[in-house]
């Protein structure tokens, strides 16, 4: 009785030692991890490709290939969440491949190489079309920037424990905090400023670059090859869809070529060639300030690009009332262009944050609401007009946590939400109602409270400190 059932024990085990050698086989197994890695892709697809400071992240759905499919994607219109995932999208048919290539790598293992050589071949168009495809949304970044610059120094006032105002922003490359004044320079070349913006879609390129190596038989000299031949046909399509970009930053180099030589008219022409080649660069601050300076320098008579660019410069040395008084006739009455409408209210933002660091909050919040007025699809200045009134009028934090929690959905910086949260938490706490604030402390908490960064405000007042 005893050996048999040491045999029976010793039969299970081999048996239980087969399927896991058998299963850890398949799991390991180039057909299974071909398949693993085509799944990351598709994960990396759906990712944020670009994420703004203080928006929420743009995924590859969000994205369409360019203004001929989508002559709407405009910054005031693309700020609005939830965002819709489109069909003329960038990770359309980079999903299509991979599902795809899943069904042939099943039936062909061989040809794996060859999928991960698509995949590669549609991703870097897509990625070149959400970096270059759109100048005017990122200059919408850039202006985010600036205001997080702002949100900074207004939540410094209320408290220096606040989390934006004395830790790193949201993007790494904001890590050295720097102020306003320095984002205004826009010393940052236009084609490498969507790099800072970046997140996973250079990823995918990676992924499916060291794939077609990988996954290819021979030597490497000849893997090298076959992944280099798909990558110059991923960069033949990438310059074909951003091929307008490239035309016009030829005629932009002309332009900066021409006016350095005091050529103004020839400087016109070539600007003129790049609103040809590329219309939507029309809409954006960069072609409205050489216009405006060509004019400028060339003594015409004053129009708003000229009243634009001598704005711009006003705000540079510091007197916003003589740049308010240049762009704002050209705004009022619901004119003026998304750019003159952003630099005006930049201009009454960066004037509502000095009251506030004078504590004239009633001035501020009249600053703010002006300026989220002119450019409602900014939330920061909702949210900047909401923190002079909070500390202005404490009573009012019930009526102003009522309208301000649902716009918090259209922002995704968890420092300056948590923030929000603590400057109502602190409302409640100043008129008395102490539930509330500690409900409106352990949200900041829970939102934004990692080890390195520490949201000491937010746990002093739950703690009631």
């Amino acid at each position: 009785m005893m050996s048999a059932g040491i045999r029976f024990v010793r039969a299970g085990g081999e048996r239980l030692l087969t399927w896991v050698s058998a299963l850890v086989a398949t799991v390991l197994s180039n057909r299974s991890l071909t398949l693993a890695t085509l799944a990351g892709c598709a994960l990396l697809t759906l990712a944020p490709w670009l994420r703004p400071p203080i928006s929420r992240d743009f995924r590859g759905p969000h994205i369409p290939w360019g203004e001929i499919s989508s002559p709407t994607f405009l910054p005031e219109v693309a700020s609005e969440t939830p965002r819709p995932w489109r069909w003329d999208s960038v990770a359309v048919p980079l999903l299509a491949a991979i599902a795809i290539g899943a069904v042939l790598v099943l039936l062909r293992p061989r040809w794996s190489s060859h999928v991960f050589g698509v995949v590669l071949a549609f991703a870097l168009p897509a990625l070149a079309v959400a970096y270059w495809n759109y100048p005017m949304l990122i200059e919408s970044f850039d202006s985010e920037m600036r205001d997080r610059a702002l949100l900074r120094a207004v939540f410094r006032q209320h408290s220096e424990h606040m989390l934006s105002a004395g830790t790193p922003d949201r993007l790494a490359m904001l890590g050295n905090k720097a102020t306003r004044d320095d984002l205004l320079l826009m010393t940052q070349h236009p084609l490498t400023s969507p790099l800072e913006y970046s997140v996973f879609g250079m990823w995918l390129v990676g992924v499916a670059l060291g794939a077609t190596v990988v996954t290819r038989r021979g030597s490497w000299p000849r893997r090298i090859g076959h992944a280099a031949a798909w990558t110059a046909a991923g960069l033949v399509l990438a310059f074909a869809a951003t091929w307008p970009r490239w035309l016009a930053e030829y005629h932009w180099a002309r332009t900066e070529a021409f006016e350095n030589a005091n050529h103004f008219v020839a400087a016109e022409r070539s600007l003129e060639s790049v609103r040809a080649a590329m219309p939507t660069m029309e809409h954006t601050a960069r072609y409205w300030l050489v216009k405006g300076r060509l004019s400028f320098r060339q003594q015409l008579r004053e129009d708003d690009y000229q009243a634009y660019f001598l704005a711009y410069e006003s705000v540079l040395s510091g007197d916003l009332d003589r740049a308010r008084a240049l762009v704002e006739p050209y705004v009022l009455g619901g004119k003026g262009s998304i750019v003159e409408r952003e630099l005006l209210s930049e201009i009454l933002a960066q004037r509502a944050a000095e009251y506030v660091s004078d504590a004239k909050y009633s001035a501020a919040e009249l600053s703010w609401s002006e300026a989220a007025a002119i450019a409602p699809w900014k939330t920061s200045y909702w949210m900047g007009r909401s923190a002079a009134q909070l500390a202005a009028a404490p009573h009012r934090a019930r009526e102003i946590e009522a309208q301000m929690l649902p716009r918090l959905a259209k922002v995704g910086d968890r420092m300056v939400c948590s923030d929000f949260y603590s400057l109502v938490g602190d409302a409640h706490f100043a008129g008395g109602s102490f539930e509330q604030a500690r409900a409106m402390y352990r949200l900041a908490m829970d939102l934004f409270h990692l080890p390195k960064y520490t949201n000491v405000h937010a746990q002093e007042g739950r703690l009631g400190m």
